[in-house]
């Protein structure tokens, strides 16, 4: 080869390496496009994956942002609708693009997937949080990966997923007028039970803005519980929660998981609830608890008022004995179905002042006659109105304990509620009805037990299969 063919070919080789070079280069950062690119389609795809198997209706939407993409997936309602789920996702995925910048400013570009995870309570009743996840490229010796660089989650909302676009309203909550009193009086019992409240902080408690109507909003709705939200006040409560399992029965059951909503009524003919108005004579009930532990059994006392406040360790020692305590008026003879709404309410806020004041428990629970309760009445006590299904009659002044035994062992049917009073004839009469009872495969309970949480406002108890509902 001359010596100009060399040369020519020194040339022509030195000229094709650095194309060689930039070639190689090119086809390397297109194929490392393409890896990334294949790599960020398989991300999405799986977070489209997670998301259908979490909620199947859904839409996506992307936003790009200067170093970086957003994708949202917004789940959609039955009539094709996004949910406001996404103010709470854009809130969610911008504040996460922030972190992502500052924290890793060396991620040159970062794509953000802002998904749900979904619980389905009932039929159309989802629960969604939102859940936020960056992933970015990151450069190691040898190769790149794509991986998450940080998570965020967002509030867990619940939402009805036949029609509505918002979150479960209070209103949509409400299951019937009850809803509002129980609430209430779950939250103050809920508190009591935590606390060792005077009676000027009890009422504070109860002057908390606690939800009137069905238009309140200072609430929450999880599928852990209801929490109640509070402006300022003497006690510093921001906020209570109920558990679902408390509350959840007295709720719209289409919102509320089956296993926390109301027991179905299943009357139990073998439960009888023994229940004794009181006037708490000290001798009186230290003779009535030996002999109900002696025979052992729970009953249900019913005392006014004035005795609370008279007799406070005679009403401690009913409860610590196990048994359930209620009211009548605040004095013996008072006729609470007489009076016009106001009276009522005095006459049961001192009645209450009493109770409370003996044992720091408010009575859950008030005893009417078999008479239809007044609508005064029904809507001022907000509370269960026990009446009675057998009549011992031992209300009357020349009865003895024999008579009053077959009264009621005559009457019972099965899941009654049996008036009796606190005196002597009664208690001696008490052994008769627990054996004759027991030997017909019954058993004595306290009205709790007896009805459960079926005990609630704006109705009217007989036995286990009647209450009645009261306007």
């Amino acid at each position: 080869m001359r010596t100009w063919q060399k040369w020519t070919l020194i040339i022509l080789t030195l000229l094709l390496i650095p194309i060689m070079y930039f070639e190689n280069r090119y086809f390397m950062q297109e194929q490392f496009k393409l890896t990334k690119h294949n790599m960020q389609q398989t991300a999405l795809s799986n977070f489209n994956d997670q998301a259908r198997s979490q909620y199947a209706a859904f839409k996506i939407y992307a936003a790009t942002k200067t170093h970086g993409k957003i994708y949202y997936f917004i789940p959609q309602n039955q009539n094709g609708d996004d949910i406001d789920l996404q103010k709470q996702a854009v809130t969610l995925g911008n504040q996460l693009y922030q972190k992502v910048r500052q924290e890793s400013p060396d991620i040159s570009r970062v794509t953000l997937y802002i998904s749900y995870t979904a619980k389905n309570l009932q039929d159309n009743t989802y629960a969604f949080k939102p859940t936020a996840e960056a992933y970015g490229f990151v450069k190691s010796r040898f190769n790149i990966r794509y991986q998450r660089l940080f998570t965020q989650t967002g509030a867990e909302t619940i939402y009805d997923m036949q029609q509505h676009t918002t979150p479960v309203s209070f209103k949509d909550l409400q299951k019937n007028a009850a809803t509002i009193p129980m609430i209430r009086q779950l939250a103050i019992d809920q508190q009591l039970q935590e606390h060792h409240y005077t009676p000027e902080q009890l009422s504070q408690l109860e002057a908390l803005n606690f939800p009137e109507n069905a238009q309140a909003t200072n609430f929450k709705f999880t599928t852990a519980g209801l929490t109640l939200q509070f402006v300022k006040n003497p006690l510093a409560i921001e906020k209570i929660t109920l558990p679902m399992a408390k509350v959840g029965p007295y709720l719209n059951p289409n919102l509320v998981p089956e296993e926390y909503q109301m027991p179905a009524v299943k009357p139990s003919k073998r439960q009888i609830a023994l229940t004794f108005n009181t006037t708490l004579n000290p001798s009186t009930i230290t003779r009535i608890i030996k002999q109900l532990s002696m025979l052992h059994i729970k009953a249900t006392f019913f005392t006014t008022g004035k005795a609370a406040s008279l007799y406070p360790e005679q009403l401690q020692q009913l409860l610590n004995a196990g048994h359930s305590v209620g009211t009548q008026g605040y004095n013996k003879d008072d006729n609470l179905e007489a009076m016009p709404a106001s009276e009522i309410a005095s006459n049961l806020k001192e009645t209450d002042a009493a109770y409370f004041k003996a044992c720091g428990q408010l009575p859950h629970f008030l005893r009417v006659t078999t008479e239809t309760p007044s609508t005064d009445l029904s809507a001022t006590a907000t509370r269960p109105l026990i009446a009675w299904s057998v009549d011992s009659e031992d209300w009357r002044l020349t009865i003895d304990a024999a008579t009053i035994a077959k009264n009621v062992n005559t009457r019972i049917t099965g899941g009654d509620i049996v008036l009796l009073h606190t005196n002597q004839a009664t208690i001696d009469a008490l052994p008769t009805i627990v054996t004759n009872q027991i030997k017909q495969k019954r058993h004595f309970v306290t009205l709790d037990n007896l009805f459960k949480q079926r005990l609630t406002p704006y109705q009217q108890y007989f036995k286990a299969d009647d209450q009645r509902t009261l306007s």
